[in-house]
C-alpha cells in the first residue's frame, strides 16, 4: 500500500493533489455501491469524529486555492454528493455546500486507462458539458476527478476527495445543531481562561478568527473579545437554565454551551431588532437561519477550544 493511500485513510482532509493523483491511479477500486447513502448520521464526542452517511461531503486538496479561501472568506466553497438506487439504476444528486446550485447525476461503470471508475454525469441540460470520474477507496471514502467535455477526451478540471467520516474540524451546521441540543450550560470554573473561536460553515470551520477570555471573580464571570488579534472589548455575562449568554455594545449576542471540559459549542445571533433579513432557511456560508421561539434570526454557529496565549490586554 502506497504512503498517500495509508495517509488518506487516517487522514483524508489533509491530502495534496498529488496524494490525491495518487490514490486516483493507484488505490484499489472499490465496487461502485459503495458509493450509495444508506442515510443516518451519529457523533462520537469522545473521538470527536462524525459519521455522516446521509451524503458525500467533498473536500478539495490542502493545496487548491478554495481551501486557503474558505479559511477567511464566508463562501460555500464546498460541495455534497448523495447517491441512491432508482428502478435499477445508481443516481444522484451533487449541490454546492448549501444546497444553492442542484446537479441531478448518473452513475455507470467505465474502464478508463485500464482501470474502473464510477463515471457520474448530469441529467440537467446546463451541466452535461461536464462529468467526473470517481473511485470508492474505502466505505466512507472516495477520490475523483471533474473534467469538462465528453469522455474519454474531457480536460480535467479538478481533484478532490469525497468523506463520510470526518473529524471535529470538518464540523457541519447540523453536526452543531446535534451538539448544542446535547450541551449544557457551562459551570464558570469550566468557562475560564482564554479560548480560540472557529466559525461553522457547511464547508468546513474558519481558521480562529476570534478570541475570548474569562475571568472568575468574586460576583461575576468577566469576559473580553478579540477579532483577528486586533480590535476587542468587553462583555457581559449571564447564565440561565439553557445556556451561558455574552452581550457586547451591538444588537447581536452569544450562546454557548458545554460539551466537554475543553470543547464548547456557540452562537452569535441577531436579538429581537433584526438589522440583516434572514433567509428563508439553510444556510450561506458561515451565515445561518434559524427559528427561536417562532421567530426566525441570523447567526453565526461557532466552536471553541481552550488556547494557552491569553489575549492582548485593553
Amino acid at each position: 500500500m502506497s504512503e498517500s493511500i495509508e495517509s488518506f485513510k487516517t487522514d483524508p482532509r489533509n491530502s495534496t493533489r498529488g496524494e490525491l493523483d495518487d490514490l486516483f491511479h493507484n488505490a484499489d477500486p472499490g465496487p461502485m455501491e459503495t458509493l450509495i447513502n444508506d442515510g443516518g448520521r451519529e457523533i462520537d464526542i469522545e473521538e470527536r469524529e462524525v459519521y455522516n452517511d446521509e451524503h458525500w461531503r467533498g473536500f478539495f486538496p490542502t493545496d487548491h486555492a478554495f481551501t486557503f479561501v474558505n479559511q477567511f472568506a464566508p463562501l460555500p466553497a464546498g460541495f455534497h454528493k448523495r447517491f441512491w438506487m432508482e428502478e435499477g439504476s445508481l443516481v444522484g444528486v451533487t449541490t454546492d455546500a448549501d444546497g444553492i446550485v442542484t446537479g441531478h447525476n448518473q452513475l455507470r461503470e467505465v474502464e478508463h486507462n485500464g482501470r474502473p471508475y464510477a463515471l457520474l454525469t448530469y441529467t440537467d441540460l446546463q451541466y452535461r458539458p461536464f462529468y467526473d470520474l470517481l473511485l470508492p477507496v474505502t466505505e466512507d471514502l472516495a477520490v475523483g476527478k471533474a473534467f469538462v467535455g465528453r469522455f474519454p477526451y474531457g480536460i480535467e478540471t479538478l481533484t478532490f476527495g469525497l468523506t463520510c467520516r470526518y473529524g471535529f474540524d470538518f464540523l457541519s451546521p447540523t453536526d452543531h445543531a446535534r451538539l448544542w441540543d446535547d450541551g449544557e450550560v457551562p459551570e464558570p470554573e469550566a468557562i475560564a481562561g482564554a479560548w480560540d473561536v472557529r466559525l461553522v460553515s457547511n464547508a468546513g470551520l474558519s481558521d480562529p478568527l476570534f478570541e475570548f477570555q474569562f475571568e472568575n471573580t468574586e460576583h461575576a464571570v468577566d469576559g473580553r473579545y478579540e477579532v483577528l488579534d486586533t480590535a476587542g472589548g468587553d462583555v457581559r455575562i449571564d447564565f440561565d437554565e439553557e445556556q451561558m449568554e455574552m452581550f457586547d455594545f451591538s444588537n447581536w449576542h452569544d450562546e454557548i454551551r458545554q460539551i466537554t471540559d475543553d470543547y464548547m459549542v456557540g452562537k452569535y445571533c441577531q436579538t429581537e431588532t433584526q438589522l440583516l433579513p434572514a433567509p428563508e432557511d439553510g444556510s450561506l456560508g458561515h451565515l445561518h437561519a434559524e427559528t427561536e421561539d417562532g421567530d426566525e434570526r441570523l447567526c453565526l454557529y461557532y466552536v471553541m477550544n481552550p488556547r494557552e496565549e491569553p489575549i492582548g490586554e485593553p
